[in-house]
């Protein structure tokens, strides 16, 4: 059973205080607690960084060694009471720790993750409840960077390795739904005057699905995920948007330059073999395709997706096959062989 103090206290916890119960229950489950006497050590400068702490009850104080040699002293740089949270960005780098924390009275912490497990372990082993707290991490951090700018370098490897994680999508190797959610926003000013967004679905593959079993589907998602991303010019982005549903985002591209991409990509996928998914039977896949472009005919990237996803269903329900293309004028306009939807 969960103990509710523990949902309580990570509650209040930004960090975790967009998840859902059930995943705060998840991280409750691997969270635990430790006491600590006054003038007791939590951790000391050397110590490697891989755990946040929430205080139950009590008091800590975080200390660090100013000057050198025979003028060296210690100093206290921040102070901790009932319900603060800290060390949070220990879990990220998991380096030596630059200060020393102590229980000023009798403490109570809450750990995360325990002491048994790791972080980094536990985006594996829950990537759907950890990847959130990841993603919040990394703004944090973010925010941190721009006003202390020494903090951590989003190039390095480990904060590359986590980006991989967090946006990457298992069974296709696209990124996944998060990059148009929460990064599009902020790469849509860098990528030049105009940015087109093409959101692509199979007509049938559903009936590959139920004919042939979901491993059959998921052998066919990763080839057409292949397909596409082979199709796409270089500096092209293919994302995995929500089940069998794949983005493309152009840098760059106005919309006559990306109907033509798109265009490509309709004609190229019913080219593929898929007959190592279907038992040896020859079955043809075809695509719809919706498409808009960034600023021409949405203001932002949410209008972008939420647009060029209208496109591709208007597509879709007018047999599929085709390519919708949204049109600041009229609205719509279509392109490609007409043909059906299985």
């Amino acid at each position: 059973m969960v103990d509710i103090e523990k949902l309580s206290l990570l509650k209040n916890v930004s960090l975790f205080s967009k998840l859902k119960d059930h995943e705060l229950a998840t991280v409750a489950r691997y969270s635990g607690y430790r006491s600590f006497s006054q003038g007791e050590s939590i951790f000391h400068e050397g110590n490697v960084a891989e755990e946040l702490y929430i205080i139950r009850s009590g008091e800590v104080v975080i200390s660090k060694r100013a000057g050198e040699g025979d003028v060296s002293r210690v100093v206290d740089i921040a102070r901790f009471v009932e319900g603060d949270c800290f060390g949070e960005l220990g879990m990220l780098d998991s380096k030596p720790r630059n200060e020393n924390a102590a229980a000023t009275r009798d403490t109570t912490l809450l750990i995360f993750p325990d002491r048994a497990v790791k972080f980094r372990d536990l985006i594996v082993e829950q990537p759907a409840v950890f990847a959130q707290i990841l993603h919040k991490l990394l703004a944090i951090v973010a925010g941190r960077i721009r006003t202390t700018n020494n903090l951590v370098s989003e190039k390095s490897p480990w904060m590359q390795d986590l980006r991989r994680q967090l946006l990457g999508d298992e069974l296709t190797g696209l990124y996944n739904r998060l990059f148009l959610d929460e990064e599009l926003a902020a790469l849509l000013p860098g990528y030049g005057a105009e940015t087109s967004l093409l959101m692509i679905k199979p007509d049938n593959f559903k009936l590959i699905n139920d004919t042939y079993g979901h491993g059959a589907g998921d052998q066919v998602l990763k080839q057409l995920a292949e397909t596409i991303r082979s199709s796409l010019r270089s500096g092209d982005i293919p994302v995995r948007y929500r089940g069998n549903e794949i983005g493309a985002v152009l840098p760059g591209t106005p919309t006559e330059t990306a109907a033509t991409v798109a265009e490509a990509v309709r004609k190229v996928v019913p080219t593929m073999d898929i007959s190592k998914a279907t038992g040896g039977e020859k079955v043809v896949v075809t695509v719809s395709v919706g498409l808009a472009t960034f600023p021409r005919h949405a203001d932002g990237h949410k209008r972008l997706v939420e647009l060029a996803f209208e496109k591709m269903f208007e597509a879709r329900e007018q047999g599929g096959d085709r390519v919708h293309v949204a049109d600041s004028d009229t609205g719509e306009r279509s392109t490609g062989t007409p043909g059906g939807a299985p």
